[in-house]
């Protein structure tokens, strides 16, 4: 009776997710217009627009919270940032937004302010005086309608609403063991874009680390925020399962055109779990995890050197991280983490020998 209930839970939770598709399974949208000047648009540090543009649109945006910055061009150049936007409602399901980057004529104060918000629509029609770009796949502006099975979008699988994600924990919680649980997830993890905090709460079902591993690798390759998967290994109870999951992320192949930079939240949490661990050799394959997934700025790795107690983890971390660093016109200034004169000569020939 037990194994009947359960094969019926089953059935019932994939019913649900196939039909569940149907609804607002392209993500949200976000337009940006302004009412005098052009500007560029970047969405976590990635710039989308090559030339300035007054109206813009970016679709299919399946994360939940996204870091908007507006650079004006004109004669006064300024930037507006809005932080953690949601694009998810209340219920969970997705949002088309629409801000406006205005200017006070009064004081020439600038702001960028919402002006309108929609539910999200599979057909919902979208404005094409602006340029319109799919969420990563920046300066690549979409033409006609966008083929879903022909880009970027194949990286992501269907959001789960916050009712849908309640009644898959349910269904998890009712097999006893973590082989029939992972049996579950399994069926649900290639067609579904977890978040780094559902998997979470999923791996918190699980009552080994082995179970919690599985699962782990089954949901990295749709998850929409690899770059905070090494947050992670919180769940997981013993060093050398934290050592299998973070040499599993760190192999990773990387897509190098869409990188992504971390926001303030997302790299403290980086910092919190280097300081989990008390040498550097350890605090650097936390780094590992990360560098050759992240855009960072020379102000976040400044901040990553001071978490290192040597010179040579430090040398080490700024190497790694150099590749993606997003103004390395300002990488000099790093030096001046450096203690000995041996690692200060050793840093500026490895910058002078970069092309």
């Amino acid at each position: 009776m037990l194994k009947k209930s359960y094969l019926i839970a089953v059935f019932l939770l994939c019913f649900c997710l196939v039909h569940g598709q149907n609804r607002s399974s392209r993500g949200g949208n976000v337009t940006v217009f302004s009412d005098r000047e052009a500007f560029y648009l970047y969405i976590n540090g990635i710039q989308y627009n090559e030339l300035p543009t007054k109206q813009i649109r970016v679709e299919r945006m399946k994360d939940h919270s996204y870091d908007i910055q507006i650079d004006f061009v004109g004669r006064e150049k300024s930037t507006l940032l809005k932080r953690g936007i949601s694009m998810v409602n209340e219920e969970g399901s997705f949002l088309d937004l629409t801000y406006l980057a205005n200017t006070s004529r009064s004081n020439r104060t600038r702001s960028l302010t919402l002006y309108a918000l929609f539910p999200a629509e599979e057909d919902m029609p979208d404005s094409r005086t602006a340029q319109v770009f799919v969420y990563g796949r920046p300066k690549q502006i979409m033409e006609g309608e966008f083929d879903p099975g022909s880009g970027r979008d194949d990286y992501y699988g269907e959001q789960m609403t916050n009712a849908e994600f309640n009644a898959f924990l349910k269904t998890i919680d009712q097999a006893g063991f973590d082989n029939d649980k992972l049996k579950i997830a399994g069926m649900t993890a290639p067609q579904v874009a977890f978040s780094v905090n559902q998997i979470k709460e999923i791996l918190k079902k699980f009552s080994w680390d082995e179970g919690k591993i599985a699962f782990a690798k089954m949901a990295y390759p749709n998850c929409p925020e690899k770059r905070n998967y090494i947050t992670i290994t919180d769940q997981l109870a013993f060093g050398d399962s934290k050592n299998k999951l973070m040499d599993f992320i760190k192999n990773q192949p990387v897509d190098r055109d869409y990188l992504e930079r971390m926001t303030e939240v997302e790299l403290n949490d980086l910092i919190k779990a280097m300081r989990q661990n008390g040498f550097d050799d350890d605090k650097l394959k936390v780094l590992g995890t990360v560098s050759g997934k992240v855009a960072f700025p020379v102000a976040s790795i400044k901040r990553i050197l001071k978490e290192l107690s040597w010179d040579q983890g430090k040398l080490s971390a700024a190497q790694k991280l150099y590749p993606n660093c997003i103004d390395k016109r300002n990488y000099a200034t790093l030096i001046g983490e450096f203690t000995f004169l041996d690692y200060k000569d050793k840093f500026t020939a490895f910058v002078r020998n970069q092309k």
